[in-house]
């Protein structure tokens, strides 16, 4: 394994799937954690499940399209744990699927904005946290959909995650 002792990690997207298991890793490992989601009572159960192991967390639910959320959560890491050294940004949706000619552009919108404009807004606050603590680690979740598969309805999802790689 790997040992995060003494870091400080931000996990997106911790109410469930990919970014709960990471959340939950990377506790174990060590980190103290400020989780995210929309879904306050999800990351209000996650955060009980790493206090019982021993673990340090605490939860900031929002939107992640939002760059007062973004800031947020970088404020709540440095102001509790004395910094930030890793962000994993892996908040996503796939969205309303539809053909580009039936796609309204405020699904197009909605979709890259979750998916891409998001991980613009947290790296922006994100990375003067972690350069004030000598460096960071920036991850974020792509898909095979952004380079290697197309898929029908998915047209916003892959621009956004392509966008991402």
């Amino acid at each position: 394994m790997f040992a995060l002792t003494e870091k400080v990690a931000i996990v997106t997207g911790a109410s469930s799937g990919i970014g709960r298991a990471t959340a939950s890793l990377f506790a174990e490992q060590g980190a103290s954690l400020v989780v995210a989601a929309r879904r306050r009572a999800e990351l209000d159960a996650l955060v009980g499940e790493i206090e019982t192991a021993g673990g340090t967390a605490i939860a900031l639910a929002g939107d992640v399209r939002d760059e007062a959320y973004a800031r947020a959560l970088v404020e709540l890491a440095v102001e509790s744990f004395g910094g930030l050294d890793i962000a994993f940004n892996n908040a996503g949706a796939v969205g309303l699927m539809a053909q580009v000619p039936e796609m309204a552009p405020a699904t197009w919108h909605d979709t890259i904005d979750t998916n891409l404009t998001s991980a613009f807004l947290a790296a922006r606050h994100q990375i003067p946290a972690m350069l004030e603590r000598g460096g960071g680690s920036l991850i974020f979740t792509s898909s095979f959909v952004g380079y290697t598969a197309g898929m029908p309805g998915m047209a916003a999802y892959a621009a956004a995650k392509a966008g991402l790689i």
